[in-house]
């Protein structure tokens, strides 16, 4: 060692303290670059009690504590000079409390961060919220605290001098900053405001708390030198080489952050304009569940849905529709082949890889095939497609929702906006979706309409059990104010269409089941040719589209007297019929009391229906029952309704009321297969079983050596697809049945435990079978007699479908097209005798 410098600083001196400016800016950037890498982390990390989030806290505690804080003191200390620079009396340090001070702030954080993500997020009470953000403060503030003065103290050859109002400024500056970056992050990330500007000025607060703790701390320290280096001092490069090596990696993390987030948005933008299914769960407050980026659980079915000609659409009177309506009111019914149906459309092609839920997915296009196959594919696509989202909340395919009665139109705002200048002329000019809406430069925007993606949404409200769990999971439940930006610039649509739509959708989850239980009705059934001639629409409530415009006329079953009595005025018009039921004796009877209810009745039933078509509606005498299926089911309460029948004109497509609204007829039909406990959700399971059976079947074989996951053949001797409980005896006479048959269907089909009337397919059917006998003779329009013909019964699997309402309603409307088309009424009847 030199002698001068013996003589130049002595045992337990205080060398001069000198800082180089542009290392202490160097060192904030370092900072700046870890805390921002902490919070992109934080911003896209997943809640609950699972490995990934743990990782992912983990990964911001590594972040901020190992970089935004420990790289930054050993940076900013390299601005410290001591003396004159000379290299004998500089800071260096014991490589054992370097370790500890880089492991010791990462621990205290992690732990902070644990506090936070458990008890903030989701947390209805104020002061728990409050009390675990202020623990996770007070922990990042500690660890920026001691990690300063661990690493310090493994400086050799000084000792420190500390002043403790600097060591209070330096905590409280810690604390402080923290407490307002951590609560500002966390305000926004819950009202989905957290945008990059926001998250960059969290990231500076965060650097200024490191900074500003540091250098107010370095202020008040003192260096008593103890000692002299007695080395070249090139070691002292090797702390700041690992320093600035992280550094770097948290920049590389947060380029990585950045291409993710835009190759997302790309995805999202893509998927817009694909054919998608989603799920809409709503909680007990009408909050909308979303995933920790505010957008809806969804994946794509297929890039593009195949049309069959050029006018042809997918719509809620498409077959496909209809089958997916039925089907997700039923899950039970197709939950056992969706593996199958997996397999199946990896074999062809249609399924190549397995995607994420909020992904655009791999998902091929249909080509040109025939319509059975085309159809059946889209369905696997469908089903396979709602299984992989149920896998991703948790939870069985039955739980997922009901489907939407419609197909929602995405992307039909375009990035490019329509305005007008100061001369009127029409510009076209580069824009965002989200600020499509806003006036550039004074013009006046319209934004373009493209309409290129479709959206099947399930749709279900949980209870405040299944709402946590879903939290639990890293889902988090918000109000449109929140997120509707942010879903409506997803989705590519406008944000009042979005509001709208979500407002139906809620609607939509909480509607029971409209179909009457028991009583008699009085309904309205009115039909009209669609546009373009593309079948009939039928005329329903708006609020609820599974029923006819009715009215209750009685709270039990019509006797046979006022059975009688509304015999009479089968076909006749509605106008007629206010007629005949307005000139009553003046006596009062049973008769003229059930008649001026009859017609009150049919003017409360004109308030419900205000169609001027109505006025000219035939009245139809025939007893009809509104759930269809229960016959020869004592147990069973039936509701029926008589109804006044007609048809529209086609040229006459308006309606006169806001609180109706017209359907497809087939899909009015689909309405009346799919109310809960209806035989045909068994009779629809039954066909699916045999149209996907034969599918599986067809699969390509797998390549010798290989364990197939196919079925066996109905060759194979035994089959692996029979649970044990479940096989029959050789000898049985059911397995004689079964054989007879199902032979086909052997080992293609494990038949659930579940069934209605014994068997999931039938079983066997009890019916009882009465004679009609109408004695046209009588002047009153003939007696109805009806003759007991006895029970009989019938061993077989049921597999067709009885016909609903709606398909009894139409025959009778053409009936009356048919047969009463210009016959004058009959004369009035008047009532009045006993």
């Amino acid at each position: 060692m030199d002698s001068k410098i013996a003589l130049k600083y002595p045992m337990h001196s205080q060398p001069k303290i000198v800082f180089v400016p542009y290392l202490i800016f160097c060192s904030y950037l370092v900072s700046l670059v870890g805390a921002f890498t902490t919070v992109e982390l934080l911003h896209r990390r997943v809640s609950g009690s699972g490995w990934r989030s743990w990782v992912q806290l983990a990964g911001c505690a590594i972040s901020f504590g190992g970089v935004a804080i420990w790289c930054m003191h050993f940076v900013g200390n390299r601005a410290i000079i001591l003396g004159d620079g000379e290299a004998e009396i500089q800071l260096y340090y014991s490589s054992t409390f370097t370790t500890i001070s880089f492991i010791l702030p990462v621990v205290v954080l992690f732990l902070g961060f644990v506090v936070a993500d458990r008890f903030y997020k989701g947390n209805k009470r104020a002061i728990t919220r409050f009390c675990s953000l202020l623990v996770c403060s007070i922990c990042a503030g500690a660890s920026i605290v001691e990690m300063h003065y661990v690493g310090n103290y493994g400086t050799s050859d000084f000792n420190l001098l500390l002043s403790w109002p600097h060591i209070f400024g330096a905590a409280v500056i810690a604390v402080g900053a923290s407490l307002l970056s951590f609560g500002l992050f966390f305000h926004w990330s819950g009202h989905w405001m957290n945008n990059i500007w926001r998250r960059i000025l969290v990231a500076c607060f965060l650097a200024l708390a490191v900074s500003g703790m540091h250098w107010t701390a370095a202020a008040g320290t003192k260096y008593e030198i103890t000692g002299y280096h007695q080395e070249s001092g090139r070691e002292r490069n090797t702390t700041l080489i690992i320093a600035l090596s992280l550094s770097l990696t948290s920049c590389v993390v947060v380029f990585l952050l950045g291409f993710l987030k835009q190759r997302h948005q790309k995805m999202l933008r893509d998927r817009a304009q694909q054919f998608v299914l989603a799920v809409v769960t709503f909680d007990a407050e009408g909050r909308l569940l979303v995933s920790q980026g505010g957008l809806l659980p969804s994946q794509t079915i297929t890039r593009q849905f195949h049309q069959k000609t050029f006018d042809d659409e997918f719509n809620t009177s498409h077959p496909v529709f209809q089958w997916i309506f039925r089907v997700s009111r039923n899950w039970s019914g197709i939950v056992d082949l969706v593996p199958s149906m997996r397999d199946h459309l990896q074999a062809t092609g249609y399924l190549q890889t397995y995607s994420p839920v909020i992904g655009s997915g791999s998902r091929t296009s249909f080509g040109s095939e025939n319509d059975s196959g085309y159809s059946t594919t889209f369905k696997e696509l469908f089903c396979v497609t709602a299984s992989e989202i149920a896998k991703s909340l948790d939870t069985g395919l039955q739980n997922l929702g009901s489907l939407y009665e419609g197909v929602l139109t995405t992307g039909t705002l375009s990035t490019r906006t329509i305005f007008k200048d100061t001369h009127g002329n029409k510009m076209s000019v580069a824009a965002d979706v989200a600020t499509s809406q806003k006036d550039i430069e004074a013009g006046i925007v319209n934004p373009i309409l493209l309409g290129k993606g479709q959206m099947l949404v399930l749709t279900k409200k949980v209870d405040i059990g299944e709402a946590n769990r879903l939290q639990n999971l890293g889902y988090r439940f918000a109000n449109m104010e929140q997120v509707g930006e942010h879903l409506a610039r997803s989705l590519q649509v406008s944000r009042e269409d979005l509001e709208v739509l979500v407002g139906r959708l809620y609607a939509f989850s909480q509607r029971e089941p409209s179909i009457p239980a028991s009583g008699t009705y009085l309904a309205s059934f009115l039909i009209q040719p669609s546009p373009g001639m593309r079948g009939l629409d039928v005329i329903v409530p708006r609020d609820t589209p599974d029923r006819l415009p009715m009215v209750k006329l009685s709270d039990g079953e019509l006797n046979s007297r006022e059975a009688k009595l509304l015999a009479t005025f089968d076909g006749r018009r509605l106008d007629d019929c206010l007629a005949r039921t307005s000139r009553l004796s003046g006596s009062i009877t049973e008769d003229t009391v059930f008649l001026e209810s009859f017609r009150n009745k049919i003017l409360d039933l004109l308030q419900h229906s205000p169609e001027a078509e109505l006025h000219r509606a035939v009245f139809s005498s025939h007893k009809l029952a509104i759930a269809h299926g229960f016959n020869g089911q004592k147990e069973m309460k039936q509701a029926t309704v008589f109804a006044f029948c007609g048809i529209k004109e086609i040229y006459n497509q308006s309606l006169q009321s806001h609180t109706l609204k017209t359907i497809p007829m087939s899909f009015f039909q689909t309405y009346m297969r799919s109310y809960p406990g209806c035989p045909d959700h068994a009779i629809l399971a039954h066909k699916n079983h045999k149209e996907f059976s034969t599918l599986i079947r067809t699969t390509s074989n797998p390549k010798p050596g290989r364990s197939s996951k196919l079925p066996r053949t109905p060759g194979s001797r035994h089959s692996n697809r029979w649970p044990h409980k479940l096989q029959p005896p050789r000898s049985s006479s059911m397995e004689m049945i079964v054989r007879s048959d199902f032979d086909f269907e052997k080992g293609l089909v494990q038949l659930p435990t579940e069934a209605h009337g014994g068997h999931f397919w039938g079983g066997i059917m009890v019916t009882s079978e009465q004679k009609i006998v109408i004695d046209e003779t009588k002047e009153d329009g003939g007696a109805l007699e009806m003759c007991n013909m006895g029970v009989r019964t019938e061993a077989g699997v049921a597999d067709a479908e009885q016909q609903t309402l709606a398909d009894r309603l139409m025959s009778i409307t053409t009936s009356f097209r048919d047969t009463h088309a210009g016959q004058a009424p009959p004369e009035d009847v008047h009532y009045g005798r006993r």
